[in-house]
């Protein structure tokens, strides 16, 4: 029979859940409602102003079939830059503020959009978000630091970074200092140096849609949360399992092709993020210190091979690829499988959503060895098959869907909804036996983020993650977690983000060197970004 807590995590995320299947109705408000906007968020852009007045001087620009269309009936509306743009003051303006009202920020922070629709990963944004992120003015520029001090802030070359540093308790004191579950700061009881990130990137302008363009990017990392982004076959055991070391996250180009639609056709080519989910492997791109058991557990982290991007409308994108499997590096041996997607944004922007896939094999053709440097979320295979062939390679086939709604209920409010479904098939040794067998893992979860002012941020998670056969966790089990955290930042540029975590499970126990049910963490991590 379910506990208390179990009633209690579920029936947060049923209202959630609900919360955005009221998405429709909230989209029907009055157009007149009024927004509480400081006189700093309501200052006029120069651009705008300017295009204003060139149009009053100018009766030759017509209103385009788009303005019409947004127009109420029997008026139209002057054709100027911020058109589209987010009206200012929403949470996306003070989270992912720019240096100007030409220039978004170089990492999107953006939390309110799935990982999909991020700048500078797998996927990326709208065509009417690419136009928004240009058009946001807020908080000074979060990372430009050290573009600042070499000289480079006009060049259309980028160049940023940040380092993180956390600390997270533990009152059980478990004999193997890992906190199971609580992940990437997996370790109890002592500081880690988890993100030293820097990254080199030339991105294509939005504005250039009708346009050829290309852009690349690289991005390196050095910390305890290289072996989470390890890519399988390539420096290979160099760094140690339990400390610091380097990986080169995203290294990839791409171009713009101004064929089929208004928005065009980007491909990219190279090792990128993968496109499921909501919470990001880099630290600015998640809204709690501690990520989810389907981001841990669920998910791919990077993917090496193709990806093409379609804005198919200003508010639909899709998106297509061929990968050669998760977190590996190039093999002649590894097979080629599928992964790609769709996502839409509102009207109004204030509702996003992407539905991603992924098909297609995911062993590998020949076990690791015993002493191989899994990462601390990695299972092994059963001992007996270390250093073996495996014979099935190549017909087993993974399958993993994930779904991501957000809303931006007011200036102040946003919900996010995540549901992951994974299922391999002939998995070897965790059948009867050490029998081949299926296996699936799937979960839930739901954030809540409140904005108390532009340096203070609320949220809320709670997610359930079932995990049957034990395949991704390592135990046939049900696990439940609830945290609770801020984002305090002081200055846009030095982030804190302390938080309460409580984890449970209803099957065998796993906490605590496997001697408990529950778990209870506390900690938080620094952020400074140049």
């Amino acid at each position: 029979m379910l506990g208390t807590r179990t009633w209690i995590v579920a029936a947060l995320l049923l209202m959630s859940v609900s919360g955005c299947a009221l998405t429709a109705r909230s989209n029907s408000r009055s157009s007149s409602a009024t927004r509480n906007i400081d006189a700093r968020e309501t200052r006029p852009d120069p651009e705008v102003v300017k295009a204003v007045a060139v149009r009053a001087k100018d009766s030759s620009l017509e209103p385009t079939d788009d303005d019409e269309e947004d127009a109420p009936s029997g008026e139209s509306r002057p054709v100027f830059p911020s058109n589209r743009a987010r009206p200012p003051g929403t949470r996306r303006d003070r989270l992912d503020s720019g240096s100007g009202p030409s220039e978004p920020d170089q990492e999107d922070t953006d939390l309110s959009r799935p990982r999909a629709q991020r700048r500078g990963e797998g996927g990326g944004p709208t065509t009417a978000e690419s136009r928004s992120d240009e058009m946001v003015e807020g908080e000074e520029f979060k990372s430009n630091l050290l573009a600042r001090s070499l000289g480079l802030e006009e060049s259309p070359v980028s160049i940023f970074g940040w380092v993180q540093g956390s600390f997270t308790a533990n009152p059980a004191h478990p004999s193997n200092h890992v906190n199971f579950g609580v992940f990437p700061n997996y370790k109890s009881n002592e500081w880690m140096t988890q993100q030293v990130f820097l990254a080199i990137e030339k991105r294509i302008p939005s504005k250039e849609a009708d346009e050829y363009g290309w852009g690349f990017r690289l991005d390196q990392l050095y910390g305890t949360d290289y072996l989470q982004l390890h890519m399988n076959g390539f420096l290979d055991g160099v760094f140690p399992a339990d400390d610091l070391g380097y990986e080169p996250t995203q290294f990839y180009g791409e171009v713009h092709l101004p064929w089929l639609t208004k928005g065009g056709i980007e491909i990219k080519g190279g090792r990128f993020l993968s496109l499921g989910g909501y919470e990001d492997p880099y630290a600015p791109g998640r809204p709690l210190h501690s990520a989810s058991y389907m981001f841990a557990y669920a998910q791919p982290f990077t993917h090496f091979g193709m990806m093409t991007t379609w804005h198919v409308t200003d508010r639909v994108n899709l998106y297509n690829g061929a990968v050669n499997g998760w977190d590996r590096w190039i093999n002649a041996n590894y097979r080629w499988g599928y992964a790609g997607g769709l996502s839409w944004d509102s009207k109004d922007e204030r509702t996003n959503a992407s539905l991603t896939f992924n098909v297609g094999p995911n062993q590998f053709p020949r076990f690791f060895g015993a002493n191989y440097n899994f990462a601390p979320n990695g299972v092994p295979a059963p001992p007996f098959l270390a250093s073996r062939r495996n014979l099935l390679y190549g017909r087993d086939i993974a399958l993993l869907i994930t779904g991501v709604v957000s809303h931006e209920w007011n200036d102040q409010l946003t919900s996010v909804v995540e549901s992951d479904y994974g299922h391999e098939s002939n998995v070897p040794g965790f059948g009867p036996g050490g029998t081949p067998d299926d296996a699936q893992w799937y979960g839930l979860a739901g954030w809540l983020l409140y904005d108390f002012d532009e340096k203070l941020t609320g949220v809320y998670r709670a997610e359930i993650f079932r995990d049957e056969h034990g395949i991704r966790t390592g135990s046939n089990n049900t696990y439940y977690e609830t945290t609770l955290g801020l984002i305090w930042k002081p200055r846009p540029w030095f982030w804190v983000r302390p938080e309460l975590r409580y984890d449970w499970t209803q099957g065998s126990p796993v906490y605590n060197d496997g001697k408990s049910h529950t778990q209870f963490t506390f900690g938080t991590d620094m952020i400074f970004l140049f």
